[in-house]
């Protein structure tokens, strides 16, 4: 297992963004995972864990502690008929292609989600009018309390919008099985072709970006028409800019910090909640060394 101290993180985010961690390690199979999350519970050190790093704000002042990065356990397979298992490493739309090769269908909507399978399955990830608790069968965890294996299915891991019973701070996706459809290759493949094409028309793909940035607050709001309407795409907070593409993205223009994103998150925030009285709450995750101040953007959310 790869172990880098004093280990810069920005070049793990889709954000660009992220200070140094104390020591960031690279399991490259769930064997070394639990071994190494098992010497991490008897020092007591502080842990976090990091996929593909998008839906992730990682702070510039760095990482206390040790930051362990799953994006080396991708290995995905057909575990029985219409059922295929991926590690919590592997991208979803790697996983949305490969399902397509194998003439099943279920999965196209992912292909335009720049995450991994651990993150989305904590998150129940989603587009398109689908998300991944319409075709998860069951995931396999660790948990770091009980120093266990287990497996829970669909039902018992509880999922809402953009949420699930699973405690990041406790838990950590091993693997995850999808029960698909079988379909012609040449008609999911037509799909995902039509959703990646929309991602490319919709998204500012061109500049780094933490993907959405808020939840929508219901089915009938969504957070980018209500930063659209209450004039969120003009703001810019140092190399920081809502994207004009957009509204509930943002990009970085080169060189922006956390403390300039999160001011901007606040001010986005702040627009919508003067024209609508509504609180927009982050979709996106944090880790590191935040202010109180810059912690006032997660405030109320769960």
């Amino acid at each position: 297992m790869e172990e880098l101290a004093k280990a810069p993180l920005s070049r793990f985010t889709t954000l660009k963004i992220g200070g140094e961690a104390d020591r960031l390690c690279n399991p490259s199979n769930i064997d070394e995972l639990v071994d190494l999350l098992g010497r991490l519970h008897e020092t007591g050190e502080p842990w976090h864990v990091i996929g593909g790093g998008s839906n992730l704000l990682i702070s510039s002042r760095g990482v206390p502690g040790t930051v362990i990065r799953l994006a080396q356990i991708t290995e995905v397979k057909t575990s029985e008929a219409e059922v295929i298992e991926a590690g919590t490493g592997a991208r979803l739309p790697h996983l949305a292609r490969w399902a397509a090769a194998q003439g099943l269908a279920g999965l196209e909507f992912a292909v335009g989600i720049p995450g991994t399978v651990g993150g989305a399955v904590v998150m129940n990830a989603g587009a398109h009018g689908s998300c991944i608790a319409n075709v998860l069968e069951s995931a396999t965890i660790f948990d770091t309390q009980k120093r266990d294996v287990i497996t829970l299915s669909n039902q018992e891991l509880g999922f809402q919008y953009r949420r699930s019973k699973i405690d990041p701070d406790l838990h950590i996706v091993l693997s995850a099985r999808f029960r698909l459809k079988p379909d012609k290759q040449e008609e999911v493949e037509v799909r995902i072709k039509h959703n990646e094409e929309y991602r490319w028309k919709t998204q500012p793909l061109n500049w780094p970006n933490g993907g959405s940035t808020f939840k929508n607050p219901s089915v009938e709001q969504s957070a980018g028409s209500l930063l659209d309407r209450a004039g969120a795409k003009s703001l810019r907070e140092g190399n920081a800019a809502v994207s004009a593409l957009h509204a509930n993205f943002v990009i970085n223009m080169g060189g922006a910090s956390s403390l300039e994103v999160t001011t901007l998150l606040k001010r986005m925030q702040d627009c919508v909640h003067k024209q609508f009285n509504l609180h927009l709450k982050p979709e996106w995750k944090k880790i590191g060394l935040f202010s109180a101040s810059e912690l006032e953007v997660w405030n109320g959310d769960s």
